[in-house]
């Protein structure tokens, strides 16, 4: 669900969808399904 968002909204590939959501898990080391959790709910990768 993240990754559809991401991808209407930043108009991304699938694959590069996933990268970002992965990206951001390694950056802020936290689990990439409370990333992508944080985006379902906000909306934001913020």
């Amino acid at each position: 669900m993240a990754m559809g968002i991401l991808m209407e909204r930043h108009r991304m590939t699938q694959a590069q969808a996933f990268d970002h959501l992965r990206d951001l898990s390694q950056r802020r080391n936290v689990k990439l399904r409370d990333v992508a959790e944080q985006i379902i709910y906000t909306g934001e990768a913020h």
